[in-house]
């Protein structure tokens, strides 16, 4: 009897010790992490990572607004990182424990503070314009801008993404109007030029374009290279030219936030740091085949970037909209989307 208990006592231990595992849930963007990474972070600290695989920053909205205490860590871009944060879904990162942030270029931290002025909500983890790619070998046209697609040459091999503030923003700007323009005649506009954009598209898609474009159902894409890159033979991605638009072009941020009520914020704020040492970044920004944010690590990268820093200039950094414009602006995206 002494010996069952003692196997019973013995069971329940290892039981115990296995469910007591620290766990931190991350809402990430498809692809921007590669496992390895997440596994040397658990072999250091002992955390397990579940990730699960982000689409858009509509969805992550809407997820963290029904459950607030979802995930530990989300990666918004900076728009929907302010709206988070005004609307008080974020909580107070502990910058002493998160010391390797002191490494993100200061352009980016002044971006940050313009929303965030003391820098306790918002940490950002990567950026970059989103870029038109193409296939040279299937593709006559030398591609400058957002103009390719109301050609009709390509009617049905080319895709936009489904995200309402990367396409109506460019076109916005294309038009010659503010991003967050509200008159009734640039509204027209913009819904008569994104209409036209949709005639020759196959589709608008914030998910799958990475392997459409890979396998050939597409050859003009638009989005963002860390998601097309990792995708593509070596073969494919020496055929292809990546385009910064000449006119309309828009400059994404993506950030680590903690939600206000994550379960588990301590070991949030060691992954964030985590990430920003030098040489683990390194390891993302060449996976990803990007540009780096985070200054020590440039010296660990040994990928070339198809965007150059110069070309960062002429863009426009997505910022949160007013409510009553993101409600307008809306409407005609959804108009687009039903017709």
């Amino acid at each position: 009897m002494k010996n069952i208990l003692s196997l019973i006592l013995l069971v329940f231990s290892i039981v115990s010790c296995g469910s007591s595992k620290e766990t931190l849930k991350i809402f990430m963007w498809t692809g921007n992490i590669p496992q390895d990474v997440y596994d040397d972070f658990t072999k250091e600290t002992g955390i397990k990572i579940i990730e699960d695989a982000m689409a858009s920053n509509e969805e992550a909205y809407v997820k963290v607004k029904v459950n607030p205490a979802s995930y530990d860590i989300v990666t918004p871009s900076f728009d929907y990182a302010e709206i988070m944060m005004k609307e008080e879904l974020l909580a107070v990162i502990d910058k002493t424990k998160v010391p390797n942030v002191t490494n993100v270029d200061s352009n980016i931290i002044k971006c940050i503070i313009s929303v965030d002025p003391t820098g306790e909500y918002i940490i950002p983890f990567t950026f970059g314009p989103t870029l038109i790619a193409y296939d040279k070998t299937k593709v006559s046209n030398d591609i400058r801008g957002y103009e390719i697609f109301t050609n009709s040459a390509y009617k049905g091999k080319m895709s936009l993404l489904n995200d309402m503030r990367e396409v109506m923003g460019s076109a916005f700007l294309i038009l010659g109007y503010k991003v967050d323009e509200t008159n009734t005649q640039a509204l027209q506009d913009v819904e008569n030029l994104l209409n036209a954009w949709k005639q020759n598209i196959l589709r608008f898609d914030a998910d799958s374009y990475p392997l459409a474009y890979a396998n050939e159902e597409i050859d003009i894409v638009h989005g963002y290279p860390g998601a097309i890159i990792p995708s593509l033979s070596q073969e494919k991605l020496s055929n292809t030219v990546f385009v910064t638009p000449n006119k309309g072009g828009m400059m994404w941020v993506d950030n680590l936030v903690i939600l206000k009520d994550a379960p588990n914020k301590e070991a949030a704020m060691k992954f964030i740091n985590f990430i920003h040492r030098p040489e683990i970044y390194a390891r993302i920004i060449n996976y990803l085949q990007s540009i780096s944010l985070n200054i020590p690590a440039r010296e660990y990268i040994t990928t070339e970037s198809p965007i150059s820093y110069e070309e960062l200039g002429r863009l426009e950094v997505l910022k949160a909209l007013e409510n009553e414009t993101l409600e307008i602006h809306s409407r005609i995206w959804e108009n687009i989307q039903a017709q």
